[in-house]
């Protein structure tokens, strides 16, 4: 009888997960495959001190787009708007200026993982034309936001939930034996403490990884929107949210760790340096593992990679365009009454439902957004990385990654000012720990954006 309540139990917590799994499924992907491999390759073991950090000092900002939710009924944007039009136009322009290069980069390493997984794909597109590296990611990319594109147009949310209680899983697990497997390798002398600070390439590193570590901020707003579309209308528990907000980053930082430990104990102090295009980099990444784990590792490390990526790709391309969608909303209300929203400390209604509705936006204002968003992705592959003399693949993840460390305060700033206000009734605001947490968050990530530019301007 106990074991059945047990499982019942666990049924119960599955099934209450969501949003949570979606924003690991957003942040486990160019931040861990990429970032936090390449944090492990170069400053070894020392970049897991750069993990926990910027995890810690970012988690608020994070957990008030979820609560935020769960206590109005609206999404963040909707603090935003509260705040003034200069809060919403910033989120706005932040938003346009990274859409195009966050998709393009989010993709082409799914592309290039993909293409290094089952090389005969690479094989058909160079049949096809497509003969370089370049040229195939791009390609491929194409085919995946494509692939995306039907996934999200039939399923919707649901589809995405679905996806990630599979996908979510199998990467741990997966992650988990790799990891094992690589750190029986490692000894004392491999142990790194303290990061490097002193060049320049060091402290773009150091910046790139805190700004997508494990995500950027703005994910708090995509989390907000991921919650409504769960709840539709309903009542939510705030506890049973934030829980499995929880769930989701906790899962996100133990795979952020594994990926640093895998990058220190297979690639750290090997010579070897990075591709600067996607399909060369994953393959690079690929072949070392495989080189020091064995060949039989290949598939293993691929496919863990891919999932990764591939989780990645679905939810950024739904998180953008559900995003502008919201946005455009929005700015519509502007002018409106700014009144406590319908659904604080009261039951559900019909105009709560309708209300829920109004915030996340339309559906044809979502499918325009992700048409656009997926064209311009491919431009910036096509016309970017697949010719000679253009962005590197590298390049591309630094700048949109640098970019989001550089607005993380402000953004963090606007999260705690949407969960402490009025708007919120007292008894379901953030405790005093919280409250001081945040604000060590924006202090910190302030002082961390301020002197890297000084840094940058220095020399």
């Amino acid at each position: 009888m106990a074991n059945e309540d047990q499982q019942s139990h666990f049924r119960s917590r599955w099934k209450a997960l969501g949003p949570g799994l979606i924003f690991a499924g957003a942040a486990v992907g160019v931040s861990h495959v990429v970032q936090s491999t390449r944090g492990g390759a170069e400053m070894g073991t020392a970049a897991l001190f750069i993990v926990v950090v910027s995890c810690l000092i970012k988690l608020p900002a994070f957990r008030f787009g979820p609560l935020y939710a769960a206590v109005t009924g609206e999404s963040l944007l909707a603090g935003y708007r509260r705040q003034g039009l200069w809060v919403l136009v910033t989120f706005a322009l932040l938003t346009l200026a990274i859409l195009f290069t966050t998709l393009a980069a989010v993709t082409v390493v799914s592309a290039g993982l993909l293409l290094n997984l089952v090389p005969s794909i690479g094989v058909g597109l160079g049949a096809l034309g497509f003969e370089t590296g370049g040229e195939q990611s791009a390609a491929m990319s194409a085919l995946l936001l494509g692939l995306t594109a039907i996934l999200l147009g039939s399923g919707g949310y649901r589809l995405l939930e679905s996806l990630m209680k599979v996908v979510m899983p199998v990467l741990v697990i997966g992650t988990i034996i790799a990891t094992a497997v690589a750190i029986r390798n490692m000894s004392a002398d491999d142990i790194t403490i303290l990061p490097p600070f002193s060049t320049g390439s060091d402290r773009d590193l150091l910046a790139a990884m805190v700004g997508w570590m494990p995500a950027p901020i703005d994910i708090a707003v995509w989390s907000s929107l991921w919650t409504l579309a769960r709840a539709r209308g309903r009542r939510m528990d705030r506890q049973a949210v934030l829980g499995d907000f929880d769930t989701g980053f906790l899962a996100t930082l133990f795979l952020a760790l594994s990926f640093v430990l895998l990058g220190a104990a297979v690639m750290h102090g090997s010579g070897v340096e990075f591709a600067s295009s996607s399909v060369a980099f994953c393959g690079q990444v690929i072949e070392l593992y495989t080189s020091n784990l064995g060949a039989w590792s290949q598939p293993l490390i691929a496919s863990v990679a891919f999932l990764a990526m591939l989780s990645t790709t679905v939810t950024v391309a739904d998180g953008f365009p559900r995003t502008v969608a919201a946005l455009i909303r929005q700015f519509g209300l502007i002018g409106t009454a700014t009144s406590p929203p319908a659904t604080v400390n009261r039951p559900p209604s019909a105009e709560a439902v309708r209300a829920s509705d109004v915030d996340t936006g339309s559906r044809s204002v979502y499918g325009i957004a992700f048409v656009v968003g997926s064209i311009g992705a491919i431009l910036i592959l096509w016309f970017g990385l697949a010719r000679k003399g253009g962005l590197t693949f590298t390049g591309l993840v630094d700048m949109v990654t640098i970019t989001s460390f550089m607005v993380a305060p402000l953004l963090a700033f606007f999260n705690h000012r949407a969960v402490f206000s009025s708007i919120i009734p007292a008894e379901d605001r953030p405790s005093r720990l919280w409250w001081v947490w945040s604000w060590l968050g924006i202090v910190v990530l302030g002082g961390f954006a301020v002197a890297y530019a000084v840094g940058r301007l220095a020399g």
